[in-house]
């Protein structure tokens, strides 16, 4: 039994102490992670960072950020060569979106983060995996996870197995796409809460429901025309400048419901109409981030507007009611506006502060 206790104990003290030949394994996996979305697939990859080591600008034996950012081109060429994927006998258009230093237990290495675009909805598609087996380490091996939803899949890559076909168990068809933008739309006001604000403050000054009507046609047809715009490619505003704006509109107005102007229903409308046409713009950012599959482009991007729509009615259906029974008398309707309107203006001037960088956001 000593003997045995021994023979185990000097086993492994010859494992720590010879990292070369114990550790070649698990010092050169990679790991992929897959998350497949409507017409895009984001693809998350860790490489060991001694797999990496050809990249080494300064000599180091460390591939870090300065080394990432002087062979960023070169690194896209590689991953683009080696790594792929195929939908219907054509490859999907991969952009590099990052990379950054990073370690997956208790090993360095890189995370490059990928994006796979096609025209049609991802209904199922071939990985065509080469990384490192030809040029620098063939016993490397990749794990890959696949999500899709409640979807799970997985796969393992290595010299001898390239390619993994994956099949959607939920392929989207047009009605599943557009559905599910409306879907994003409907969300997208719900939880935008600087545009539900600006909505809640445009109709501190209503007091019928005409006048309702009107403001929420004059913002719907403005932030429309600015969403489809910029959807186009037509329209580009720096994002940080255009979420300041947004929380400066609700600020301004805020304060005209303050009285510090008393508008008329005309000037107020087209007050909406300029504000509207920002918040279009900030519609279309969030789009972006989702994507719009190039074969369902103009009915998904109008399935989101109309959502946006939907979402918009809804919250004016839930709130001018109770608002309207509110105002019945000019002194309870003056002394909510003025309370609503000073927390508004309150909170969306910590937003526009924390925006352009004056005050730290959490």
């Amino acid at each position: 039994m000593l003997f045995l206790i021994l023979l185990i104990i000097s086993f492994f003290w010859g494992v720590s102490n010879d990292r070369d030949t114990v550790y070649a394994h698990p010092l050169n996996n990679g790991y992929s992670y897959l998350n497949v979305g409507l017409n895009a697939v984001d693809y998350e990859l860790f490489v060991p960072e001694q797999s990496l080591l050809g990249f080494d600008v300064d000599g180091n034996g460390r591939v870090l950020g300065n080394d990432l950012n002087e062979r960023r081109e070169q690194l896209t060429s590689y991953l683009r060569e080696h790594v792929r994927l195929i939908q219907q006998a054509e490859p999907m258009r991969m952009t590099l979106k990052e990379m950054e230093p990073a370690e997956k237990d208790a090993v360095s290495g890189v995370t490059f983060r990928m994006r796979f675009e096609t025209d049609a909805p991802v209904s199922g598609f071939t990985i065509e995996y080469g990384l490192l087996f030809d040029d620098v380490d063939p016993l490397h091996l990749n794990f890959a996870l696949i999500e899709q939803g409640d979807d799970l899949d997985q796969a393992v890559l290595d010299r001898e197995h390239r390619t993994y076909a994956y099949a959607a168990l939920h392929p989207a068809g047009w009605g599943t796409v557009l559905w599910t933008y409306f879907k994003l739309g409907v969300l997208h006001i719900w939880t935008g809460y600087d545009h539900l604000l600006f909505l809640f403050s445009l109709l501190l000054a209503v007091q019928r429901w005409a006048d309702a009507a009107w403001i929420v046609t004059a913002f719907t047809a403005a932030h429309s025309a600015t969403l489809i715009l910029a959807a186009v490619g037509l329209l580009s505003l720096p994002p940080i400048g255009v979420e300041t704006a947004i929380a400066l509109s609700i600020c301004y107005v805020a304060a005209e419901n303050l009285g510090m102007t008393r508008p008329g229903l005309r000037r107020r409308l087209l007050l909406t109409l300029g504000f509207g046409l920002i918040h279009g713009v900030g519609f279309a950012g969030a789009l972006e981030e989702v994507g719009l599959p190039r074969a369902y482009f103009n009915s998904s991007l109008v399935s989101f507007n109309v959502g946006v729509e939907a979402g918009q009615l809804g919250v004016v259906a839930l709130l001018l009611p109770a608002w309207l029974k509110l105002a019945r008398t000019e002194k309870a309707r003056r002394t909510v506006t003025i309370a609503g309107s000073l927390l508004v203006l309150g909170l969306a001037a910590y937003w526009a502060l924390e925006r352009v960088g004056l005050i730290a956001g959490r």
